[in-house]
């Protein structure tokens, strides 16, 4: 599997409220499967199924990034305002739990 970056990445918060930056397909993926199972539904569903499918070349970067955003927003915890967001506040998503 090669790296499959996002054209810009997508920015969340996780339980601590740490936000956290989601750069890839590969990012993505470990969010998703990070998730609790007694919060996943549909649009979980799809956006896990986007990002499989890109990883596995059968779906555009682009269409799995619109995808995990969707669910981002939907569960809300996208951060609307990445360009207020400093360095110094984003988390690596290695070992960070989410919600």
């Amino acid at each position: 599997m090669t790296a499959r970056p996002f054209s810009s990445p997508i920015f969340v918060r996780d339980a601590d409220q740490a936000i956290l930056q989601i750069a890839s397909v590969a990012d993505a993926l470990g969010f998703l499967a990070r998730w609790p199972e007694q919060r996943r539904g549909p649009i979980y569903n799809t956006a896990m199924r986007a990002c499989q499918a890109a990883r596995e070349d059968r779906l555009s970067v682009d269409g799995a990034r619109n995808a995990f955003a969707g669910f981002a927003r939907s569960v809300g915890i996208r951060e609307a305002d990445p360009v207020s967001i400093e360095p110094w506040m984003v988390t690596p998503t290695r070992g960070r739990m989410p919600l």
